[in-house]
């Protein structure tokens, strides 16, 4: 057996003060992140917005008609009288409906037959007068 002895100065090693590496991200690699986050949760915020005024255009239709809805059946179940029958002409009828002010157009025309009437409601919201919501067209009989 043999056995081997080194005597001598012991040899520092030199090297680099680096740290090792660790898990967290560069300054690059988060702006570019917040970057994406920022472009995606932008148009988010949009399509909500569009939403919500959809729901808006959507709760007025709906109001709309069943006030153009409520005139016409009113017209229909009065008592059928000859003071109760409609005469051609137009009338406007201030209602309110759903914490809002509308404005009904009931348009009433003569038609081929004497003892029927063309009943047209026209629904406007008073911030809006010139244009209507709803259109609704239904008949009215004498008898």
């Amino acid at each position: 057996m043999v056995l081997v002895i080194c005597i001598g100065k012991a040899k520092a090693r030199r090297e680099p003060l680096m740290r090792p590496r660790q898990g967290g991200f560069t300054l690059l690699e988060i702006m570019i992140a917040l970057a994406v986050f920022a472009v995606v949760s932008a148009a988010l915020v949009r399509n909500a917005a569009v939403a919500v005024r959809q729901t808006g255009m959507v709760e007025e239709r709906a109001l709309g008609t069943w006030l153009a809805e409520n005139q016409l059946h009113s017209m229909r179940l009065r008592p059928r009288t000859a003071e109760n029958y409609p005469s051609p002409g137009s009338q406007r009828y201030p209602v309110t409906l759903g914490e809002r002010d509308w404005e009904l157009l009931v348009e009433v025309a003569a038609t081929e037959n004497p003892d029927v009437r063309r009943v047209v409601v026209k629904v406007f919201i008073e911030a809006e007068p010139d244009q209507p919501q709803v259109s609704l067209a239904g008949f009215v009989g004498r008898y």
